[in-house]
């Protein structure tokens, strides 16, 4: 899957503009730059008008400050990007009372890789909730108790072999040792068990014509088959 993340780039020194703007493009596919504002009205209302996902925003600028621009977006309600402060005054970050807002902060001069570093977190962050809500959309077709401990343990199971494929392999020996790193209380072979349980139950009440469209081999769903063929759709 591919995501596309809508980055403002708001900084009042121009060259320096040029020069993020070049280098993200070149260094980042997933970051589609929507604008480059030099002073703070602007940026407000470009935010306002854009509604990027990003903004690299500098503290220091002509009309608005960096600051006034968050003061701003939270007093008349609108949707807050993820903000990463650029600024190279680390001094006055001390007396800004918004910190929960801000994502990140990039001092200057830049360090060209925290750059990349803090972006493609944002990209994997954005690739996961795209997933999981895709997750989500593709298994409500079938009659899960999705209050189950076992439905939670297959989410992750599917989850876990989307970022990792080798999983795959082996799930009593691999998949299930991992994903019990990730529970307490728990043990890989109650996770087995309960993935089983799941989907065995899941079978008993969801319409076999629903099981048939998804599933070349329906009369047998054991954990595997499931989640590759879950992750065969979702790449699809």
């Amino acid at each position: 899957m591919f995501v596309l993340i809508n980055l403002l780039i708001a900084d009042d020194n121009k060259e320096f503009d040029i020069t993020l703007f070049n280098f993200i493009k070149k260094n980042i596919n997933q970051i589609n730059i929507v604008g480059i504002c030099v002073d703070g009205l602007d940026t407000f209302e470009k935010i306002k008008e854009l509604n990027p996902d990003v903004v690299l925003l500098d503290i220091k600028m002509p009309t608005l400050n960096g600051f006034q621009i968050v003061d701003k977006l939270i007093s008349e309600k609108i949707n807050i990007p993820k903000i990463i402060l650029v600024t190279g005054h680390h001094e006055v970050l001390s007396s800004f009372n918004r910190s929960n807002f801000i994502y990140g902060i990039l001092l200057k001069p830049i360090n060209y890789n925290s750059l990349i570093g803090t972006l493609n977190v944002i990209v994997e962050e954005r690739n996961l909730d795209k997933f999981n809500n895709k997750v989500t959309l593709i298994l409500s077709n079938f009659d899960f108790n999705v209050q189950s401990k076992g439905y939670k343990y297959l989410v992750e199971c599917i989850k876990s072999c989307y970022i990792a494929p080798y999983l795959l392999n082996s799930l009593d020996k691999k998949l299930y040792p991992y994903i019990s790193n990730h529970f307490i209380d728990t043990t890989p072979l109650k996770i087995k068990w309960s993935v089983e349980k799941a989907i065995n139950s899941m079978y008993r009440y969801t319409d076999k014509e629903i099981l048939e469209k998804f599933f070349s081999n329906s009369k047998k769903l054991s954990p595997r088959y499931f989640i590759e063929t879950i992750l065969s759709i979702i790449n699809n």
